[in-house]
């Protein structure tokens, strides 16, 4: 029996109504435009994304599954409420993370990386100078993800994408960073350590920052 060959989608149709209403409906959970423990219905959502129901199910099922959001029995969908100690666990994850990340990295050799991120340092700078927390904590989600990139790992990328998405929701974005001068000289550090491929220097630099800003509250 012959198969019936698959048809190849129109490259102008792969990108989803459904798609596009995960992203819109991430960027609004991410950057706190919903209350914790507001549960989000799709009749409701659908009318305000001025879509069906269809596009909306299929956001909400996959932001449940990145971790976004929070499906409870009787209750529905809605938005978490993050104790200290899941972001303390979300920190451990992206340790394993980025560190594995850097050791490729260290392996492989960075490249034009650590330029890159001197620049991103740089902006960071500029960023405190104009007293624009909301660009510098920007600029940190940059620095981290350009990271995670140049490891070149799907796998890795697509972890670190859920993990990030859950530190920025909790601190609706990392709205403030009470102490960025040395925020931004632990970045500093870490571009200087890859240039150099130190990866053991890089994994206690990389400890540091994340436990510091776990106790900072900042990404």
């Amino acid at each position: 029996m012959t198969a019936t060959p698959i048809r190849p989608i129109d490259p102008a149709q792969r990108s989803t109504l459904g798609a596009i209403v995960t992203e819109q409906l991430r960027e609004h959970v991410i950057h706190g435009r919903f209350e914790p423990g507001t549960v989000l219905g799709e009749v409701s959502l659908a009318a305000q994304f001025g879509v069906s129901r269809g596009p909306v199910r299929e956001a909400l099922q996959r932001l449940v599954q990145e971790g976004l959001l929070r499906r409870e029995p009787k209750r529905g969908i809605s938005v978490p409420r993050l104790a200290s100690a899941d972001l303390g666990d979300i920190y451990l994850a992206r340790e394993a993370i980025e560190g594995a990340a850097l050791a490729v990295i260290v392996s492989r050799g960075p490249g034009g990386l650590p330029a890159e991120l001197d620049d991103i340092v740089e902006r960071m700078r500029r960023a405190i100078l104009d007293k624009d927390d909301r660009a510098l904590a920007d600029l940190d989600f940059t620095f981290h993800h350009r990271i995670i990139e140049a490891a070149r790992s799907p796998r890795l990328l697509r972890l670190y994408s859920t993990l990030i998405g859950e530190t920025f929701a909790y601190f609706n974005m990392g709205s403030h960073h009470p102490r960025r001068v040395e925020v931004v000289a632990q970045h500093a550090e870490m571009a200087a350590l890859i240039a150099d491929r130190n990866l053991g220097g890089l994994q206690q630099a990389l400890k540091r920052h994340l436990t510091g800003s776990h106790e900072r509250g900042i990404a």
